[in-house]
């Protein structure tokens, strides 16, 4: 029985990870210093870092299944992109024009090129858009969709040529990644993030290899999290560097199993991926309309407003593009990997 037949954690992780973004933002977005940290990374970079861990063993796992390029490239395109573009356009044309104090907002360039985001072309900001807010951007969390999504372009370069060694070759630039992330002045400024979630891309994929994945068992993972905790209470950077190795094994060894109650957290849809783009501009627009917020207090707002958003994204737009991919086995209903 493989992942794309049964039930498993996976659903819920994702989840996890998108509500600890949405927590850990809140911090910055409300204005608030020293957001957490979780074994020395800050605890909404530790969330993406799941997210990569994940995304690589289910892509990976994915195209060991089905290694037809076309069907592979359709089935993430239609994952990634039409979620992102009814995001970007909610913003271009309903919260922008709803906020900025600029008089001639859709006479800018910027305004046109914020549009560019649909097709991972990043630009963070929109004329007169939260410009009186902590952070000015209007959508952060973008950032990671661009990385995303070369790494599934890495998969599948990997898949093609050299399929029979592609663990091998993942592992490789698992230790490239890390190396270059650790180098200081070896990657132009704001790379060092990029890459760092690469590399956790890269673990995943390393353990979706079957002689790698049996060795991922819940009692040796469990025990890493303690030390990694330990160890990044004790020091930031140790930790960060421990994070690599800990962090995919960890939620890859929870997630393949199938717990009562967590296996059923997709049931009605897998709404991270709404969670994760909606989050964002949903906070800086509870800034905008009541201010800053006790922290708590703005998160009890922020969440169910973005989890109705989630839930309308799933309904009206993933589920029906998901619906038109490809060697589509599993119920539409769910969140499916790869």
């Amino acid at each position: 029985m493989t992942l794309a037949d049964r039930r498993n954690n996976f659903d819920a992780l994702r989840i996890a990870a998108a509500l600890a973004v949405v927590i850990g933002h809140a911090w910055p977005l409300t204005g608030v210093p020293a957001a957490p940290r979780l074994g020395g990374h800050l605890i909404y970079h530790d969330a993406v870092y799941v997210f990569f861990a994940i995304s690589g063993f289910l892509i990976a796992s994915s195209w060991a299944r089905s290694p037809r390029p076309l069907g592979f490239l359709r089935n993430r395109a239609l994952r990634i992109f039409p979620a992102l573009a009814l995001v970007v356009l909610v913003t271009v044309f309903a919260i922008g024009p709803a906020v900025t104090t600029s008089p001639d907002y859709f006479a800018r360039a910027e305004t046109w090129g914020y549009l560019g985001n649909i097709i991972l072309v990043a630009q963070y900001e929109l004329p007169g858009v939260f410009e009186a807010n902590p952070v000015t951007a209007v959508n952060g969390s973008l950032w990671t969709l661009g990385a995303e999504f070369a790494c599934y372009l890495g998969v599948l370069l990997v898949g093609v040529a050299a399929r029979r060694i592609a663990p091998a070759v993942f592992a490789a630039l698992f230790v490239l990644l890390v190396t270059v992330s650790l180098i200081p002045g070896a990657l132009p400024p704001g790379m060092g993030a990029v890459t760092t979630a690469m590399a956790f891309f890269a673990a995943g994929a390393v353990i979706a290899s079957p002689t790698v994945a049996r060795w991922v068992l819940p009692g040796p993972a469990l025990a890493a999290l303690a030390v990694w905790l330990v160890v990044g209470a004790v020091s930031i950077e140790a930790g960060k560097v421990l994070a690599w190795l800990v962090v995919p094994y960890l939620v890859i060894a929870l997630g393949i199993r199938s717990t009562p109650v967590l296996r059923d957290a997709g049931r009605f849809g897998d709404f991270s991926y709404g969670l994760y783009l909606w989050a964002f501009p949903v906070q800086q627009l509870v800034v905008v309309w009541l201010g800053s917020l006790a922290l708590w207090f703005d998160l009890l707002i922020v969440v169910p407003l973005t989890l109705v958003l989630a839930v309308a994204s799933w309904h009206l737009v993933e589920r029906r593009a998901l619906a038109l991919k490809s060697g589509t086995r599993r119920r539409v209903g769910a969140g499916s990997p790869g």
